[in-house]
This record gives structure tokens, C-alpha cells and sequence, in this order.
């Protein structure tokens, strides 16, 4: 018996540095599984975390069927690349189940389609360079239902950059048509501007990479556009100056309502700025993406852009791979108004929230110790392991040796005690007023904690015990994506 709950796509893009997540149970009805390996294609990949305790699987069979015992600890995850397999059309999933004496089962996962990978959609038109001085610029900006004042005031503040090479690619999220009409007409007639209009409603994740996949192969530099901020006229120019042998480079921003009112002077009120310590960015991001100007060629190890399992950020991943494969820049200045409101995916409380107490941590944990952790552990805690191996399979080779360290401990966090030690032990930072990663460290590490918990206690038990919580089962995925 065999069966996912979280899957990969249906159809996938696949070439260098794809990677996915895949959980579910299996179990044989009369064996113990000794191994797990999962087939893709002609490729067989090891699963580290299997026998996970499985409540709600065993709750599903019948008291008297011979099968419950083992239906018990039959759950797994795992991480998987998909390096290897890009001729093949479709990809046949299948765990293999190892059991004593020599015995393999084979259980069909299901498939996947394989996509070519594509660059820009097949709506873009070539866009064109002014004939001026200076770097080539392309802006790739993500609009959904832009606000009609906020639009046209962020349009004005690019045509007023001191900076005058560049060109605006616009990927707009399937808006209304009254909201699209808008957009439409506020840069018709300036040549400077390639609109496409989205079909299908991607989310701001997809449609950024969707964006930057318009960015010309020309550019010299590539930078992040919201739909609503409003620019300094400098901003290029002084990110331009900033940037030097980095690979992006950002700067700080001022606070402002949909009015224009200043609401703080710097971005940076509460949470220590982070754009040095490798282990920490990966963990936080602290670079926001309609602050940076970053390489064209960086794109070539961006894109595309990771899969997506629990809320990945684009700004985020941008920043690892800059970070990853060179120096990141800050320019400490204001060099745009970022506008809060309601409609912001994530606003600056919510990034420059104070860190908690570590007696706060343990005191929650003792009143409930689930405390979401399967949701943290089998969602947020493999989105950050995916962006970590998409790192590592596309980026390893231009990264110092420190930083390949880091990627390795946190890549090792779940399967060795040093790994985990790591992690934990990065909470010690605290006494030295690095507060960048949001409390990240303990975020991850007690659900981290609490997975081999649960294991050792059930080691060896064919039913579940009454001090595990009774939901023993892998948080639905709509509640997660």
C-alpha cells in the first residue's frame, strides 16, 4: 500500500538544479520495511526519513485487519533532485520497498509530464533599449490589480530617473479587465514598456519569476518593481554606484501610507539588516526585492525558480543565490517609499517583529507540545531545505568553502546531531544582538526536535501510544500552499 500527500506537479520543467518534495505512507501488509528508495525514471534515490509514525493511516484499517501493525510507522518524506532525467518525456515515480530476506516491493507513485523549459512567454515582445548612456537596465515588475493613482505614480517616478537606459517588463497577474485597461493605457506609447497579460492567476511568487523570465539577454542589470511603491529619482543611479563587484546590491527604504504619509524613516526600526552572514540569510531574508538591482547573469542560476511547498518569497531566494555566488551590497539610504496598507503580502511588522523571549519558546512547547510542528516540519521546514538543495545543485561550485560548510549543516540538520546542534546553537547569536533571522533557529529546530522525539518513542511499536498526540498524520496541503 502506497499513496502521496504531498505530491510534485503534474507536469514539470526539468534541467539543471530541479528539485521536489514528495510525502505520503507505504507499508507491506505483512512486512517490516527495512529500506525505502524511491524510482524516478531509471534513477533510484535513497529516503532517509521513513517509518514516521502514521496515526491517522492506522486509524483507517479495521481493528482485526492484519495489515494495521505495520500501517502504524509507514509514513515518509523526501527530498528528491530530478538532475539526471531531462530527455525523458515522463517521469514514473515508484517506491521500493526493501524488506528482510532479500525481498523488494514496488509501489507506483503516479507521474510526471516533463515540460521543455521555455524563456520569456510567448506573448512578449522585444523590448527595446533607449539610446543613452550607461548600463542596460531592465525593471521587471509584478501587478495584479494595480491601484490606478498608486500605478501611475509609480510609472512616473521610473520616467524621472536620473538614470535613463532602461526598459520595464510588466508581468501582470491576470487582473481585471477594468484594472488591465488601466495598466494598458498608462504606458501605451512609450516603447520603453512591454506589458503581457497573464492568463492564468500565478500568486506573486510565480508571476516575479514569470517577470524576470522577460528580462532581456542584453541587460547588463536586472531590478524588482512593486506595483504601488514610488521611486526616488536617483534610485538606479545610486544603486548602480553601489553595486561594484556584487552581485546585487540593495538599499534602505522609507515607510509610507497609500497617502504618502511617513509612517519611519528607515525600513530597519526594529530587526538587525543582514546581507554578510550566509547561514543566517538563509535561514531570514532580510534583502527586499524591490530594494536590490542585481547581475543579468544571476538569472541564469535563478531561474527557474524553486517549487513551491509552504510560502517561499522571491526576494529571498534571489538574495541566497547572490549571496551564494558572491557579495551582496547595502546602500544606507532611502532610495524609494514603500507603501503599507492591507493589501501587502508581507508588510514590515511582520518583518521587523521583535524576537520572543527563549523561556517564551519553552513555555508554549509545555502547554502544547504540538504546537503545529507537523505543519512546520513537512511544509515550512522543506521549502527551506528545497531552496537549500537548488542551491547546492546549481550554485556549488562558485561557492567558498565557508559557505558550502553552512549549506551542508543545514542541509544535515534533520539526519545528524551535529546538524541539528548547528542549527540550535545559532540561538547563542541572541547575546550578541543578531536578531536578523526572526527566530528562525528554534522555529525549525523544535519541530526538528520533536520529529526524532516521536520516532524514538515509537520505535519499535506497531500502535500508537496514548502520549503522542492523537493526529499523527501530515497537515492538508491546501492549508499550507
Amino acid at each position: 500500500m502506497a499513496a502521496l500527500d504531498i505530491s510534485p506537479p503534474a507536469r514539470l520543467a526539468v534541467g539543471k538544479g530541479t528539485a521536489f518534495v514528495v510525502a505520503g505512507h507505504c507499508y507491506h501488509p505483512r512486512e517490516r520495511t527495512r529500506a525505502l528508495a524511491i524510482q524516478i525514471g531509471d534513477l533510484r534515490q535513497p529516503v532517509d526519513r521513513f517509518r514516521l509514525p502514521r496515526q491517522d493511516v492506522y486509524d483507517s484499517l479495521a481493528e482485526d485487519d492484519p495489515a494495521r501493525p505495520h500501517a502504524f510507522r509507514s509514513g515518509f518524506v523526501a527530498l528528491l533532485d530530478l538532475d539526471q532525467v531531462d530527455r525523458l518525456r515522463s517521469i514514473e515515480l515508484t517506491a521500493l520497498l526493501d524488506f528482510a530476506g532479500d525481498l523488494e516491493v514496488r509501489a507506483p507513485l503516479g507521474a510526471i509530464e516533463v515540460e521543455p523549459r521555455t524563456g520569456s512567454p510567448a506573448d512578449v515582445a522585444k523590448a527595446r533599449f533607449p539610446d543613452a548612456a550607461g548600463p542596460r537596465v531592465a525593471i521587471c515588475m509584478a501587478t495584479y490589480n494595480p491601484p490606478p493613482e498608486l500605478l501611475r505614480r509609480q510609472l512616473d517616478s521610473m520616467r524621472e530617473q536620473t538614470h535613463r537606459n532602461w526598459v520595464c517588463l510588466i508581468s501582470d497577474d491576470n487582473s481585471d479587465a477594468e484594472m488591465l485597461a488601466a495598466l494598458e493605457a498608462e504606458v501605451r506609447g512609450d516603447p520603453r514598456f512591454v506589458l503581457s497579460h497573464g492568463r492564468t492567476r500565478l500568486g506573486y511568487y510565480r508571476n516575479f519569476e514569470r517577470a524576470l523570465s522577460m528580462a532581456p539577454a542584453e541587460a547588463d542589470f536586472v531590478t524588482l518593481c512593486d506595483q504601488d511603491d514610488l521611486w526616488h529619482p536617483a534610485k538606479l543611479e545610486r544603486l548602480l554606484d553601489a553595486i561594484g563587484d556584487a552581485q546585487l546590491a540593495y538599499s534602505d527604504a522609507r515607510l509610507v501610507s497609500p497617502a504618502g504619509e511617513l509612517i519611519a524613516p528607515s525600513y530597519w526600526t526594529e530587526r538587525r539588516n543582514n546581507y554578510t552572514n550566509f547561514g543566517s540569510l538563509l535561514l531570514a531574508n532580510s534583502v527586499t526585492g524591490a530594494a536590490s538591482l542585481f547581475r543579468r547573469e544571476l538569472l541564469d542560476d535563478a531561474l527557474p525558480f524553486p517549487l513551491e511547498l509552504a510560502k517561499p518569497f522571491h526576494d529571498h531566494w534571489l538574495a541566497i543565490v547572490a549571496l551564494a555566488r558572491g557579495e551582496i551590497a547595502y546602500l544606507d539610504e532611502p532610495l524609494y517609499d514603500y507603501v503599507q496598507h492591507g493589501g501587502a503580502v508581507i508588510g514590515h511588522s511582520e518583518a521587523n517583529r521583535r524576537p520572543r523571549p527563549i523561556r517564551q519558546h519553552i513555555r508554549e512547547r509545555l502547554r502544547n507540545p504540538t504546537g503545529g510542528s507537523r505543519a512546520v516540519y513537512y511544509y515550512s521546514w522543506y521549502q527551506q531545505l528545497l531552496f537549500a538543495e537548488v542551491l547546492r545543485l546549481r550554485c556549488w561550485e562558485a561557492m567558498t568553502p565557508a559557505k558550502r560548510r553552512t549549506l551542508r549543516r543545514l542541509l544535515s540538520a534533520d539526519r545528524t546531531v551535529t546538524g541539528l546542534a548547528w542549527l540550535l546553537g545559532r540561538r547563542a547569536r541572541r547575546l550578541w544582538g543578531h536578531d536578523e533571522t526572526l527566530d528562525r533557529e528554534l522555529f525549525y529546530g523544535s519541530a526538528l526536535v520533536r520529529r526524532r522525539a516521536v520516532s524514538l518513542w515509537t520505535l519499535g511499536r506497531r500502535r500508537p501510544n496514548r502520549i503522542l498526540p492523537r493526529d499523527e498524520s501530515i497537515p492538508p496541503t491546501s492549508d499550507h500552499r
